[in-house]
Order: structure tokens, then sequence, then C-alpha cells
């Protein structure tokens, strides 16, 4: 028979009783042999204390782990809140379910989102892009399809990160010493996560629908982030073209943006902000 050491809280709530268990065996000279474990009253049932401990190990064990995964999740979870760049602030409510469906092209165009999202939670793996008339929503679903992933408990880190925004404060670094938002500091961050939107890709130009291209300067910003993300995905919206966007920028770079793509058009949809205006 073994003799276990008993906690104090369960030694305040139990009376030992003639029975034995004798699940719990060990292994000498090659032979197996039962350790018979006296068994005891608890709470109005009968019960073996060394069964009693592997369950309540076992429980802590499962709530240390859950704890665990909580603590993960929430530092995942938060890269999406704490370290996105938008401009419009109005886009951190954005939902499916508020994005207004009012034509043809907009009911297919949330659909077609929201079957992207149950292949990205399946894992499969391409570059998604949002393209056409300004104001129709592009960033709206966008920053909608990166939330859902964010809060899919998969543990997954996504960012939306308004691109002509981040330019400007790279550059702003260049005079404020004290600034995080460096070149490196955003070339590492977005080159790592899971899920990147790259937002408004073509305006940090500030010449749409011209012969001008991006400077070298954002060209390399972006040549090390499309280049790193190879394997992961990249949602983009634009205003621009794909014939456009090659005249643009690199090449390499936009044939890295439009690997594996799938592609969201808004040809008919209208401006979104302006609607309801007077002419």
């Amino acid at each position: 028979m073994e003799l276990i050491k008993i906690p104090k809280v369960m030694q305040n709530n139990m009376v030992l009783i003639s029975k034995y268990c004798n699940n719990h065996c060990y292994i000498k000279n090659g032979e197996k042999h039962v350790k018979l474990s006296q068994m005891m009253m608890l709470g109005g049932k009968e019960c073996c204390p060394r069964c009693e401990l592997n369950r309540i190990n076992e429980k802590l064990e499962d709530e240390v782990q859950q704890q665990f995964n909580k603590d993960s999740n929430s530092k995942t979870y938060n890269i999406f809140k704490n370290h996105s760049i938008l401009t419009d602030k109005t886009i951190l409510g954005a939902t499916f379910e508020n994005y207004k469906t009012e034509t043809l092209e907009e009911r297919k165009n949330k659909k077609n989102c929201l079957q992207v999202l149950e292949r990205l939670k399946k894992g499969e793996v391409f570059n998604v892009l949002l393209q056409g008339n300004p104001g129709a929503g592009k960033s709206h679903l966008a920053y909608s399809l990166l939330k859902a992933l964010n809060e899919s408990g998969a543990g997954v880190t996504c960012l939306f990160v308004n691109v002509e925004e981040m330019i400007r404060l790279i550059k702003d670094s260049f005079n404020n010493k004290q600034s995080k938002f460096t070149e490196q500091y955003f070339v590492k961050l977005l080159s790592e996560v899971d899920y990147l939107v790259l937002d408004d890709i073509g305006a940090e130009t500030g010449a749409i629908e011209t012969g001008k291209t991006a400077t070298d300067f954002v060209q390399r910003i972006l040549y090390a982030v499309t280049s790193a993300r190879q394997d992961k995905v990249t949602i983009s919206t634009t205003n621009l073209s794909s014939n456009i966007l090659f005249t643009m920028y690199d090449k390499k770079l936009v044939s890295r943006l439009l690997k594996k793509p799938e592609f969201i058009l808004f040809k008919e949809t209208q401006d979104k902000r302006i609607s309801g205006m007077p002419f």
C-alpha cells in the first residue's frame, strides 16, 4: 500500500475508509506491480487521493494553458489595435454588417470579401486587391476583412496601414529623433505580421491618374516589405488601374503585390463619402 502526502485542504474534508484503489502501478525489474492507495470519503463520495490529486493537477495545467493562450492571443490581437496607421478614424467602426449594399456590384464585392475571409481562415495564402473608384468602400471592406481575421481567435497578427500616412511618419522621423516611426520600424512591423492591409496605394505620390512615378524612397520601402511577404497575405486597396500601377512602381514590386491575386473591382460604385450632396 502507498502512503502519499495529502494537501491540508483535502485533509480537512476527508475520511479514510477501508477500501483501496488499485489503478496505480509501477515497474520493477521489468515487471508491473500495483500500488495500493487507501481511498477516502470526500464530499460524500468515495475517491482515491492519488486519482483526485491527478485530476486537480490536470485541471490546474489546463487553466494555466488557457491563461497562456489568452495572454498570447491578447498580444496578437493588440497589434491590430495599437499599431495600425489610419487617417480616417471612421474606419475603426467598419464591419461587414454596416457596409451598405445598394447596388449589384456592392452586393457582389461584399460577398467576394466574405468568401475571401473563409478561404484565409482555412489557411490559404494569396493576395487581395480591392481596386477602382475612390470612396466606393474599399478601405471599409479591407478593414472589415482584417478585423474579422483578428477576432477569429486563431492568434494571427493583423495590421492596417495607410501608405500615405506611413510615408509621412517616416519622413517626420528624419528630424524627430524621438519618433519610433522610422523606416526600419515600419519595414520590420509590416514584414512580420500574418495579414497586412496596404491602404490607398498610389495616394502617397500625390498624382493619381498621371504618368508620375513613385519616388525611389517610397519604392525602397514597399519593395522591402513585399519582398519579405512573399509567403504571407497582403491585402491592398487602390484607386489606380493595374496598368498605372505598373507605370508608377517597379514591376517586381507590383508583381509581388499581385502574386496569386484575388481582384475585387469597383467600376460602378459611386463615392459613398459624397452621396446625397446637392449638385
